[in-house]
C-alpha cells in the first residue's frame, strides 16, 4: 500500500502539472511585427507607405479612402503629407490650402503620437512637404507641442550626414524609444 507521502506527491502533481507548463517565458521582442526585422538595419528595410496620407476622403484631391489612424493599424509605416502656413499655423494641405485642408499638422501628429503609445515596438516614418519652405524650427515647435518630440530618431552624427552603413538596427530604435523617423522635404 502507498504511503500518505506518496498519495500526497501524487495529488500535488495532479493539481499543478496543469500549469507547470505554463510558467511565463520571456517574450519574443518584435519589431514592426516580425522578430526578424528587429537585428536589421533602418536602412535595409522596407516600409508599407501611404502618398499624401491625410488627405481622406472620396474627392479628387483626396488620395485615401481611411484615416491615418486606421491606416497605421492596417501596417502603414511611411506617411507622406505636405504642409502649409495658414493663418500662422502648419496645415496639411494638398498643394494649396484652398484646395484641400485636411487640419493641422499639430493633430496629424497627435494622431501618431496615439498609435506610437500604444504600440511600443513600431517605428514610422514621416516625410513632410515644406511647401511653403517655412524655418524648420516652426515644424520642432508643432512636433513639441503635439508631444512627439520625444519619440524622434535624432542621428548620431547630427547635423552631419548619416550614412546608409550608420543606421540603427529597429530593435536598437525601439530599445531607446526612437521611432519615428522624420524627413523634411521641399516639393
Amino acid at each position: 500500500m502507498p504511503s500518505l507521502r506518496y498519495i500526497s506527491l501524487l495529488l500535488i502533481s495532479a493539481v499543478f502539472w496543469p500549469y507547470s507548463w505554463a510558467v511565463p517565458t520571456e517574450r519574443q521582442q518584435v519589431c514592426n511585427g516580425y522578430a526578424e526585422l528587429c537585428n536589421r538595419q533602418y536602412s535595409n528595410i522596407s516600409f508599407v507607405g501611404t502618398h499624401d496620407s491625410a488627405f481622406v476622403g472620396i474627392l479628387p484631391t483626396d488620395n485615401q479612402d481611411i484615416s491615418v489612424s486606421a491606416q497605421l493599424s492596417a501596417g502603414v509605416r511611411f506617411l507622406q503629407a505636405q504642409t502649409h502656413v495658414l493663418n500662422g499655423n502648419l496645415e496639411l494641405c494638398h498643394t494649396s490650402c484652398l484646395e484641400k485642408d485636411a487640419g493641422s499638422l499639430q493633430n496629424y501628429l497627435s494622431t501618431i503620437k496615439s498609435f506610437l503609445d500604444a504600440n511600443p515596438n513600431e517605428v514610422i516614418t514621416l516625410l513632410l512637404v515644406n511647401g511653403d519652405f517655412q524655418s524648420p524650427t516652426l515644424f520642432d515647435t508643432t512636433f513639441q507641442t503635439a508631444q512627439l518630440n520625444t519619440y524622434a530618431f535624432v542621428p548620431s552624427t547630427s547635423p552631419n550626414d548619416l550614412t546608409i552603413d550608420q543606421w540603427p538596427t529597429l530593435g536598437e530604435m525601439i530599445g531607446v524609444g526612437q521611432r519615428l523617423v522624420v524627413f523634411l522635404g521641399t516639393s
